[in-house]
């Protein structure tokens, strides 16, 4: 029957509308350190993302310009808090991260590379989990005249964020970001969304129901 032929779609769309979040981004890089004047001091990468997310299995590969190869990963861990507006924050010390023309992947526990960052100049990865990917170039870097205590950081609105030298903030939201309010956050399930779609998944079973018992009633009568 064609009412009961479209009832999988019906199923389907009520499926696809339940596991939207009121709140959330992709995670990103939203904070690094790599070079200071003297000797290099509190190196740190740090990611941002939406509260709750658990970032056990996720990984930062840090890229040599040079050559496009990685030459370090960190894995993560830990579960972000809500440092506000349904972000959080968390940092890794790295140590030896390099200077001049570099990058930093952040890489899903199935390896999908979700963000890509390159400082001082462009860099393509030739080898390793974002090989074939190019990084986009932060438009601010660090140097040899660079104070300790610095660090390049991420702030704005999702989606239409931008970089600047500042105090690093390692663990907190960066002063100036503007949370989830923008373009890029995924919205709530619509509610009435949510019981039309159940109406259209329950309704061909019931009008199914209705003609089989018919059916069989009015077999019965002509026995």
């Amino acid at each position: 029957m064609t009412c009961v032929r479209y009832a999988p779609w019906a199923l389907l769309l009520f499926a696809l509308t339940g596991p939207l979040k009121a709140s959330w981004i992709s995670p990103v890089i939203s904070e690094f350190h790599y070079d200071n004047r003297g000797a290099d001091v509190d190196e740190f990468v740090a990611v941002m993302g939406s509260a709750g997310l658990d970032l056990s299995g996720w990984v930062v590969v840090l890229y040599n310009g040079s050559n496009g190869q990685p030459y370090d990963a960190v894995t993560l861990s830990g579960v972000l808090g809500d440092f506000g507006d349904g972000l959080g924050e968390a940092y890794w010390p790295v140590r030896g991260i390099q200077n001049d023309h570099e990058a930093i992947a952040l890489v899903s526990p199935t390896a999908v590379v979700v963000d890509f960052v390159a400082y001082e100049a462009a860099v393509s990865a030739v080898a390793g989990v974002a090989s074939g990917a190019s990084a986009r170039v932060v438009p601010v870097t660090e140097d040899g005249n660079t104070e300790p205590g610095m660090s390049l950081q991420r702030i704005g609105l999702p989606g239409e964020w931008i970089w600047i030298s500042a105090p690093a903030t390692p663990g907190t939201l960066n002063p100036g970001l503007e949370g989830l309010s923008g373009s890029a956050a995924v919205p709530a399930a619509n509610v009435g969304l949510l019981w039309v779609s159940a109406l259209f998944a329950w309704l061909p079973f019931a009008v199914g129901r209705r003609i089989s018992a018919g059916a069989t009633a009015g077999g019965l009568a002509g026995t």
